[in-house]
């Protein structure tokens, strides 16, 4: 039985490797640089809300703000829990004069509205054509209701009484803190207060790095010989990015495989070989995790005056480790 599974396994990568060769490297080559571009260009969206926030950070620039992005977005692949976050924050710090960190953080918000919209719009146009795995039942999801109360009486009554007076001397003793945080939080959201703006200058950019991604994606699906037409590339972005945006949307692989399989034969009318598919996300997702980390190396590099990979690694993990042991401290003088 071990031996048919090793036989099997072996069958499957062969396919694998024999479809990875005749991938054509030119077209890869050049949906890198694509893909590159439009990372390049959504950062643009971002600086103009950093400006909102910090409109007298006059030496910020828009490049000083791409190559924080960059950086950052490549260094994800290799931080673990999302470090390449903070190294985006860290390099804009540097560049903005009494910069504070919530502030900082707080930019993301608007930074992502565009882009969690959009993946709605993925999620829905996924489900209206029956690509996505939904509950068929009431059971399949959690629920809560009044038994939650009669299973676990402490929540009725004098223990519910008990967690409300709790929670409200907690409330008097941070207030002045809460109140702080929440009015260096509202200065990075500033921009949400200017919807004209916002749009021509952050979600205008944003869609222009979606459309660019869709050529990116275009021409992968092409170098992996996968059928190209405006709904498959646009199936293959739902599958890549829905899955991030709630959790009935494509978040594994295999589900994201399986997804792929039945939407081109939706969308094309035939089958398209298993093989292909998987060979096609892997391949691709191998390339961008590989050219995103050189970018974002450079980008550091160039930002830190250095042009030694070690060097820039080291430094931003450095930077990773002393915002957390930063946080770490600040923790009891809030308790």
């Amino acid at each position: 039985m071990l031996s048919d599974v090793f036989r099997t396994a072996d069958h499957a990568l062969e396919l694998l490797l024999h479809r990875a060769a005749s991938v054509n490297p030119w077209l890869c080559a050049l949906g890198i640089v694509t893909y590159i571009l439009a990372q390049a260009v959504r950062p643009r969206g971002w600086h103009t809300i950093i400006k909102a926030a910090y409109p007298d950070a006059r030496e910020l620039r828009p490049r000083h703000t791409m190559a924080a992005y960059l950086a950052g977005a490549g260094l994800n692949g290799v931080i673990p829990a999302r470090g390449g976050d903070i190294v985006k924050l860290w390099l804009l710090h540097r560049r903005i004069p009494g910069a504070r960190y919530p502030t900082l953080a707080a930019t993301f918000l608007p930074e992502t509205l565009f882009e969690t919209l959009f993946g709605f719009a993925l999620v829905v146009w996924a489900l209206s054509r029956g690509f996505l795995p939904v509950p068929t039942s009431s059971g399949e999801l959690p629920h809560v209701d009044v038994t939650l109360i009669i299973e676990h009486p402490f929540l009725s009554g004098g223990g519910a009484l008990l967690i409300a007076g709790g929670a409200y001397l907690l409330y008097g003793v941070l207030r002045r803190r809460v109140s702080d945080l929440a009015s260096r939080l509202r200065q990075g959201i500033v921009i949400l207060r200017q919807p004209r703006r916002f749009v021509t200058g952050v979600a205008s950019w944003q869609a222009l790095a979606r459309l660019i991604r869709l050529g990116s994606l275009a021409l992968f699906m092409e170098a992996f010989h996968l059928p190209v037409t405006v709904s498959t590339v646009v199936l293959v972005m739902a599958a890549q990015g829905g899955g991030r945006i709630i959790p009935l949307a494509p978040a594994s692989a295999g589900l994201r495989l399986a997804m792929l399989s039945y939407g081109f034969v939706e969308t094309t009318g035939h089958a398209v070989d298993i093989a292909a598919i998987t060979t096609f996300t892997f391949g691709v997702g191998a390339l961008l995790m590989l050219a995103g980390l050189i970018v974002g190396v450079i980008a550091l590099g160039a930002e830190l005056g250095t042009w030694s990979p070690r060097a820039a690694i080291r430094a931003a993990r450095e930077a990773v480790a002393r915002h957390r042991a930063a946080a770490a401290a600040a923790e009891p003088s809030k308790a």
